[in-house]
């Protein structure tokens, strides 16, 4: 039973939809541990001189197959020599994610182009902006499916043909995006962060189906984060995201705790959690270490599909580094005393 469930999911979602219906993007519930992968105006936002972030995904283990999610990223930050307190940013982003039994898989890689600059004389507002550039490809496994004209009454038989016609099991295209976000500091204990993304500009044309009319949808992201010190070494992360994809619709709020004291000799240590609108509760945990950010989440999900799930959703690993560059050593500046002292 659980074959032919996923069996029809698959195949409703990924190949056989007349209307508009399409495939759900790549997303992560740790969306603020993955700088590149919805806002390319992140790029190279941040202090430090290289950055490297790994994002993996588990989710739907009680299905024949796992969905798998995997995100990588490396970007560089360059400080303006013509304008003071600007910076530049330039970065690669891949992506990958695999689903279900027929191994419906996308493979994304874009590079990222982004600049960020100071707009006011207070030095409060800050703004940046992005462009990202790619390359998209899909492919499934047919051997694994069984369709409609296969089921013989008392089961799905592989040896019946499926009498289903496909170009192919590959497809490709290019994929662009854009993004700006703007960041205000309020006073020394309280920031905010406002950004905005559109991905699949183009709507590129997406089908395994001959003769097919299915176009993948504009992907819009708002995203809102605001950062409040509560003592000395403790702070309140507030994270939003707003997805919306043509009839797709998600949301996810919450909060993560940063404790920058602790007895472990950690740099930082990050608890907390957040919700998916009318699907799942988030737990997060994670600690910063010298230049590691490592970040832990379980979804627990309580949506309608919670019955097949078991109320299991995902495990979710993020890792963040930062490179520094040595800085050449400067002796200070002494002035040579006179002989007759």
């Amino acid at each position: 039973m659980k074959r032919i469930i996923l069996t029809i999911l698959t195949i409703s979602f990924a190949l056989f939809a007349k209307n508009a219906v399409y495939s759900q993007d790549i997303h992560f519930s740790q969306f603020f541990s993955a700088p590149l992968f919805l806002n390319p105006s992140n790029t190279g936002d941040f202090e430090g001189d290289y950055r490297a972030a790994l994002n993996n995904k588990n989710q739907w283990n009680t299905f024949t197959n796992a969905y798998s999610s995997f995100a990588g990223s490396i970007d560089a930050g360059f400080d303006d020599v013509f304008i003071s307190q600007s910076r530049s940013g330039i970065g690669l982003q891949i992506n990958n994610d695999i689903a279900g039994d027929g191994r419906f898989g996308t493979t994304q890689l874009y590079l990222n182009l982004a600049y960020q600059l100071n707009v006011d004389k207070t030095q409060k507002f800050r703004l940046g902006l992005g462009l990202a550039g790619g390359y998209v490809m899909h492919g499934i496994n047919l051997n694994n499916l069984y369709f409609g004209n296969q089921y013989d009454g008392e089961r799905f038989n592989e040896n019946l043909p499926s009498d289903e016609v496909l170009i192919n099991q590959k497809m490709s295209y290019p994929d662009f995006g854009t993004g700006a976000k703007l960041k205000y500091k309020y006073n020394h204990k309280l920031n905010f962060e406002l950004g905005f993304s559109a991905y699949h500009l183009l709507q590129p044309k997406r089908s395994f189906i001959e003769n097919s009319e299915m176009f993948l949808p504009i992907k819009y992201s708002t995203i809102l984060f605001a950062e409040y010190q509560l003592k000395e070494d403790l702070f309140l992360e507030a994270h939003a995201l707003h997805m919306v994809q043509q009839k797709h619709n998600e949301v996810d709020v919450g909060g993560i705790f940063r404790l920058d004291y602790n007895p472990l000799d950690l740099q930082s240590i990050y608890f907390g959690g957040l919700v998916r609108a009318k699907d799942a509760g988030i737990i997060v945990f994670g600690f910063k270490y010298h230049n590691f950010k490592i970040c832990f989440n379980y979804d627990i999900n309580f949506s309608k599909l919670s019955t097949i799930s078991r109320g299991k959703g995902g495990a979710e690993f993020s890792i963040i580094y930062v490179f520094f560059k040595p800085r050449p050593f400067q002796a200070p500046d002494y002035k040579k005393c006179p002989d007759f002292i």
